[in-house]
């Protein structure tokens, strides 16, 4: 066979029948990798109905919707029957004003000698049998998170390579997080959820600003999967927020403005280099696998004498999984349908999502290869093939 001619003249190495030789073997391992995928999708899915009827015949799956009275009735959820009247709200001069004063009325009532921290949980809760949910309450404040043990599964497993301009940080907001939230592990994974949120809005934000701009529109779809897992985070912030997370003002302040600041801070890590803010990403959601894993492993006793709120329930077993297999970007399509049980299922749950969030970022990282000839013209056709 005749040797290619690069553009400057040259002989290149590969001729023309390696080339083909090598297009006919990667299309073939390419067909043998997508039915793996289907058969392990196949696989997954027969596992989890089998489990679900398992579940059934044993008495453990329950259709309760249950709730621990502690979800705040000021900012509502789109799940609430009065969501759909509700319209839009109204102008942030209100909106501010609303919330500047009852925040300071929380304050007060927690610096005051008549006030209390039971008075502030009263006014954030709704309207349910208070004393069905009082013991429950009190299950939850048995939970434990053991710092130490979330670092040494951190240790156990391999390391994700990351500079130290982005890990010295990382170390910094994790060391805080044991201080802050140190016996207080709902808490802690509220102000989690909330600021997890932010890297999603951050880069979404960058990919319509690069794109408006006209310089960069190749990574169009990754929108699409920001906001997924955007949607799957709030989801988790919901859960917790129906387990007492944000009942008290300090943990309420502490993370929404820890929100704030570390949006703008990815916006401009994205500046500099998109792929060093995913890594970021990547590093915290990692910590978060680790962190939920601890927590159910270490509660999996009272977790599963725990029914699962409500919320958990509609979201991981509704008839509508709204965009729930578009952030699993490493797994087929409809391949994971959780059930939930119990609480234990929940943080299990929230556990592997956390799992699939950071092969997700670790992808995003992979410059994006284009290839495939186009045996047709010889000519080359762009095809875009993620690194799972």
């Amino acid at each position: 066979a005749t040797s290619a001619k690069l553009t400057d003249g040259s002989e290149s190495a590969i001729t023309a029948e390696t080339k083909e030789r090598l297009v006919k073997q990667f299309e073939r391992i390419e067909q043998e990798c997508e039915a793996a995928r289907k058969r392990l999708a196949a696989a997954e899915y027969a596992y989890n109905e089998a489990k679900r009827a398992k579940d059934e015949l044993d008495g453990a799956y329950s259709d309760e919707l249950c709730d621990y009275g502690y979800t705040r009735t000021v900012a509502g959820k789109y799940t609430d029957p009065e969501s759909a009247v509700a319209g839009a709200p109204t102008n942030v001069f209100l909106l501010g004003r609303d919330n500047f004063l009852r925040e300071l009325k929380a304050i007060f009532e927690t610096f005051s000698q008549a006030g209390s921290r039971e008075e502030e949980e009263e006014e954030c809760t709704v309207a349910f049998d208070m004393e069905s949910c009082e013991e429950r309450r009190k299950r939850l404040k048995c939970l434990q998170l053991s710092n130490q043990a979330i670092w040494d599964r951190e240790r156990a497993r391999p390391e994700i390579e990351a500079p130290w301009l982005i890990k010295a940080p990382y170390y910094v907001l994790c060391y805080l997080l044991d201080a802050l939230f140190d016996g207080r592990p709902i808490q802690r994974f509220w102000f989690l959820e909330t600021v997890a949120r932010m890297p999603y809005f951050s880069y979404t934000t960058m990919l319509y600003l690069y794109e408006t701009l006209g310089w960069w529109r190749r990574s169009s779809e990754l929108r699409k999967v920001h906001f997924a897992e955007e949607w799957n985070e709030y989801h988790h912030l919901l859960v917790m927020e129906s387990l007492g997370g944000d009942k008290y003002w300090i943990d309420r302040f502490l993370a929404q403005h820890s929100a704030l600041v570390y949006y703008w801070v990815l916006v401009l890590l994205w500046l500099l280099s998109p792929s060093m803010a995913y890594n970021f990403s990547e590093l915290i959601e990692a910590h978060a696998v680790d962190t939920y894993a601890q927590f159910a492993d270490e509660n999996e006793v009272i977790l599963k004498d725990l029914p699962p709120p409500r919320i958990a329930r509609e979201y991981y077993e509704g008839a509508d999984l709204y965009l729930f297999d578009e952030f699993q970007t490493s797994r087929e399509a409809k391949s994971r349908r959780p059930s939930v049980r119990h609480l234990h299922d929940v943080f299990c749950n929230i556990r592997d999502d956390e799992g699939e969030h950071v092969k997700t970022m670790n992808a995003c990282q992979v410059t994006c290869v284009y290839s495939a000839v186009n045996k047709s013209n010889g000519g080359v056709q762009n095809k875009l093939n993620w690194q799972k």
